[in-house]
C-alpha cells in the first residue's frame, strides 16, 4: 500500500526561520546589553580631556611688507593627562599660527603622543612661513605691521587633535578636540626679525569639535 507523500517539508523550513530570528534576536540583544555597560563604565569612570598650555613661541627670520611675509615659528606646548586611571593617545595635530583670524602658517604632526596616568609632557612645533602676503587683507596687513613697529606682535595657537581613551580591558573611546591658544604676545627685540613670547605662558581653551 503506497503512503501518503509527507507534508513536514514547510514545517522544517518555518522552525529553520523561526531558529535563524532569534538567534539573530540574541545576538542584537547581547550587543546592546555589552555597549550599555560599556557606556555605564565610561559614565563612572567620567574621563577629563588633556588641558594645553602655550609656553612659547619664538619667531626667527620675521619680516612683512606690501608683498612678501616670512618669518619661522617655533610654539612649544605642555600636555596634561588628569586622569588617575585612564591614559590618553594623542595624534592628527593640525596647528595653525594666527594673527586674528588670518592664518599665517600651519603645520601638522605625525608623532603621537602618549600620557600615562597623571603626568605631562611636552610638545615643540616648527611652523616655516614663506608665502606670499598678498593674501592678507589691507587692514589686516596694516594692523601686523603697526604692531610690529612697536615691538609686540600679539598671535594665536590653534589646533585640532584626536584623542584616544585607554581604560584597562575596555575597549578605547575617540573624541576630537579643538584648541585655542588666545592672545600671545611676542616681543620683537631690536633686530625686529626675532622674537619671544612675553610672560611665562597661557593655557589654552579646550572644547569637543562638533561632529
Amino acid at each position: 500500500m503506497e503512503h501518503p507523500p509527507t507534508r513536514n517539508i514547510p514545517t522544517r523550513r518555518s522552525s529553520d526561520i523561526g531558529f535563524v530570528r532569534r538567534l539573530m534576536l540574541t545576538v542584537v540583544s547581547i550587543f546592546v546589553i555589552f555597549m550599555a555597560i560599556i557606556g555605564i563604565a565610561w559614565f563612572v569612570m567620567h574621563p577629563h580631556d588633556p588641558s594645553f598650555a602655550a609656553t612659547s613661541l619664538s619667531v626667527s627670520n620675521f619680516t612683512v611688507s606690501d608683498s612678501q611675509l616670512t618669518g619661522t615659528f617655533e610654539v612649544r606646548l605642555t600636555i596634561t593627562n588628569q586622569n588617575k586611571k585612564i591614559q590618553l593617545i594623542l595624534d592628527n595635530f593640525d596647528v595653525e599660527i594666527l594673527y586674528g583670524e588670518t592664518v599665517l602658517s600651519e603645520a601638522e604632526v605625525q608623532q603621537p603622543i602618549l600620557l600615562v596616568k597623571m603626568s605631562n609632557k611636552s610638545m615643540k612645533v616648527d611652523l616655516v612661513k614663506t608665502n606670499s602676503a598678498k593674501f592678507l587683507q589691507k587692514a589686516v596687513q596694516e594692523n601686523l605691521v603697526e604692531e610690529w613697529n612697536k615691538g609686540v606682535v600679539n598671535f594665536d595657537v590653534k589646533m585640532v587633535v584626536r584623542v584616544g581613551f585607554e581604560a584597562g580591558i575596555w575597549p578605547s573611546k575617540e573624541k576630537t578636540l579643538c584648541v585655542s591658544c588666545g592672545d600671545l604676545d611676542v616681543e620683537f627685540y631690536s633686530t625686529k626679525d626675532t622674537g619671544k613670547l612675553l610672560g611665562i605662558g597661557k593655557n589654552c581653551n579646550v572644547v569637543e569639535a562638533k561632529p
